[in-house]
């Protein structure tokens, strides 16, 4: 078969797929519909990506916006790695298998509205992620980390099941420190984590959340920027930058490693 032939074979095979599982005029699911109508939604937001240093798997803690609480779900590494590419922006050459379901969507008009964390069963969450095409409103099954990956694609709103929300979420500790007082989360480089940097080491500290509006922000600091050196002297962990930045004066100069390059920065942590 002819090159061309074959690629266009495929996209309407895939086309074809996507219209048998979202037919055009059906109704939202009776999950998604039951607790759309109880109201029963809070909103959150994606508060941080770590990996978990026990069982060194990715976890994804979803906050409400109040940043009291979050819901720490335990996700694989590549849907980890999806996220974070959505947080930091990076893009790839090549399509991965989240841009190809977006592309799908998209090539059959579709539009994703809104993703649910609706429940969990056996230690396991359950996602829902409510499309809408020509009108009429769809649910489909899904993981959850799946699910994030499409709404920060779509920039579409991320909600969990208030009951499930309140009895899994847990509060989010008070970071006191000049870590609050910049805005920054800090988290150990463990070896998965520097490897999935392309980060040669695993001497430094990982930024993984920067606060909106905050000095870290305002210095030009971003989600998966590495510490490499402050005030002249190496970062080996959290605790090492810590005490660097608690007794250095601002500004202070500064190295990170981001996206396969040595840049240099200034702090302005006071």
């Amino acid at each position: 078969m002819p090159k061309r032939r074959m690629i266009r074979f495929w996209m309407t095979a895939l086309l074809w797929l996507a219209a048998l599982i979202w037919p055009a005029g059906e109704a939202l699911g009776e999950k998604a519909a039951a607790v759309a109508k109880d109201k029963e939604l809070l909103p959150v937001k994606v508060h941080q990506l770590i990996l978990d240093p026990a069982s060194l798997q990715p976890v994804v803690f979803l906050a409400d916006f109040q940043g009291e609480r979050a819901l720490p779900i335990w996700i694989g590494p590549c849907e980890a790695n999806a996220i974070s590419n959505e947080l930091q922006g990076i893009k790839h050459p090549r399509p991965l298998t989240h841009d190809l379901l977006e592309k799908i969507i998209q090539k059959a008009n579709g539009k994703i509205r809104r993703i649910v964390i609706t429940h969990s069963k056996e230690n396991t969450y359950y996602a829902t992620i409510v499309m809408e095409k020509k009108g009429s409103l769809t649910e489909i099954d899904a993981r959850p980390s799946d699910s994030i990956v499409l709404a920060l694609k779509a920039k579409a709103p991320i909600f969990v099941s208030k009951t499930l929300f309140d009895r899994m979420a847990i509060p989010l500790a008070e970071r006191k420190g000049v870590e609050e007082r910049y805005g920054l989360t800090l988290q150990e480089l463990t070896p998965l984590l520097a490897q999935s940097f392309s980060y040669s080491s695993t001497r430094g500290a990982l930024i993984s959340d920067v606060r909106q509006g905050s000095l870290a922000e305002k210095d030009g600091l971003q989600r998966g920027d590495i510490f490499v050196e402050v005030g002249g002297e190496l970062v080996e962990d959290v605790r090492s930058i810590q005490e660097v930045l608690a007794k250095h004066q601002a500004p202070v100069p500064a190295r990170i490693f981001r996206q396969g390059r040595l840049l240099s920065i200034t702090l302005h942590t006071k």
